[in-house]
Formats: C-alpha cells, sequence, structure tokens
C-alpha cells in the first residue's frame, strides 16, 4: 500500500468512526418501502449496499430531511466511492454533497480530509479514472484549483499516464477549451485548465498532444 493509500484509509476510518444510527428517516413511500426506510435509520453499517446506492444518487427531494440523512450515510457513501465499490458516478455524488451542505457539517474537517487523500491515491493508482475524480473533487468543493496544483505537483509516471488519458478524452470529445465538470455539466473550468495545462512542462503531455491542444484551443 503506497503512502496516500494509507492517507486515505486511515481519513476513512476517521470519518467512519462518526457513523450512529440516527432519527426516523421520512421519504417517498412510492420509492421505499417502510421497512426500508427503518433500515436507513438504524445503523449505517447495517444499510445494504443496494439501498445505500440508491440514496447516494436520489435527489433531494425525495427525503423529509435529506442532509441529515446524507450525512449520516456519507461515511459508507465516500469509502465506496473511493475505493471504487458504489455504484454512482462520482460527479453525482458530489452534487448531492453540496446539496446536503456538507462544508456545514459536524466534523466536516474528516469530509475534508477524505477528499484531500483521495486526489494523490487517485494520481497513483494506475486503474483510477482520473478524469472522473478530478470533476467530483472539483464539484464537491466548487473549485478545480488546488486539484490541478497537485496534479503539475505530481511529476511520476502513473500521474503523467493519467494525464495523457484524461487530456486525451477531453479532445476527443472536443471539450476544450469550454471543458465544464459535473454530473451536469455546470462547473465551467475550461480556460482555467487550458492556461494549467499548457504552463505545464511540455514533457509532461508529449508533443502529439501538445499540437493537438493547441489547435483545439485556437477554434
Amino acid at each position: 500500500m503506497t503512502t496516500a493509500q494509507q492517507r486515505l484509509h486511515h481519513a476513512l476510518d476517521a470519518l467512519d468512526r462518526t457513523a450512529r444510527p440516527g432519527p426516523a428517516v421520512g421519504g417517498c413511500e412510492h420509492c421505499y418501502t417502510a421497512g426500508q426506510l427503518a433500515a436507513l435509520a438504524g445503523p449505517p453499517a447495517l444499510v445494504p449496499n443496494g439501498l445505500l446506492h440508491s440514496v447516494a444518487a436520489k435527489s433531494p427531494d425525495h427525503w423529509t430531511d435529506f442532509p441529515t440523512l446524507y450525512r449520516r450515510l456519507a461515511p459508507r457513501i465516500l469509502r465506496q466511492l473511493t475505493t471504487g465499490t458504489l455504484a454512482v458516478d462520482g460527479p453525482l455524488v458530489a452534487d448531492r454533497l453540496v446539496a446536503a451542505g456538507w462544508p456545514d457539517w459536524h466534523r466536516a474537517e474528516l469530509v475534508r480530509e477524505v477528499l484531500d487523500a483521495w486526489w494523490p491515491a487517485a494520481l497513483a493508482d494506475p486503474g483510477a479514472d482520473a478524469a472522473e475524480v478530478l470533476g467530483t473533487l472539483a464539484v464537491a468543493t466548487g473549485t478545480v484549483t488546488p486539484w490541478l496544483r497537485t496534479w503539475a505537483e505530481t511529476p511520476t509516471a502513473t500521474a503523467n499516464r493519467h494525464l495523457a488519458d484524461t487530456l486525451d478524452r477531453w479532445l476527443a470529445y472536443g471539450e476544450l477549451p469550454d471543458l465544464r465538470l459535473g454530473f451536469h455539466r455546470d462547473l465551467p473550468v475550461g480556460p482555467e485548465v487550458a492556461a494549467w495545462i499548457t504552463g505545464l512542462p511540455p514533457h509532461r503531455i508529449g508533443e502529439d498532444r501538445r499540437h493537438w491542444l493547441e489547435l483545439a484551443l485556437r477554434n
């Protein structure tokens, strides 16, 4: 296990220790049975994965007290999200975290530490989807700046491979220079990302990609 992965696991363990049963959960009775709503009020560790994934994705208007419910389930949602076992898109989870007002939660610093730890762990993981992780983190925090800074400061072979793959995706889909991140593509970051990429040392992305990038930015 790398140092980055260890940091992430420690952060997840710390957040796990905040998990507690909660008050009765009021929600859409067309979507959830009485038994499922009762399970959501119990220990978060006992909520079945299928139910957890459903709640992770459902819009806030399905719940009487969405922020409280999402805060209670966040330790499990974030553990599965950051370890690749959550059957919900990361940027959608980010939308839900924002809707639940996570920066105002009690012990919000533990959520922040999970997010901060996830990015270097993803950059060190050859199997990670760096583009999706970046979009998730940017939406959850409302900014792409610190995540780009960390990427620039991580000139490893794996981080560079992620950079090449992400840039290839953005170029293939014509997303630059008007890149927008998020499940609903509602976080405009194109100019900042374009300036960041062009400011990287040439070897980080290679001459061919730099050529195609320059063409994309001229259009």
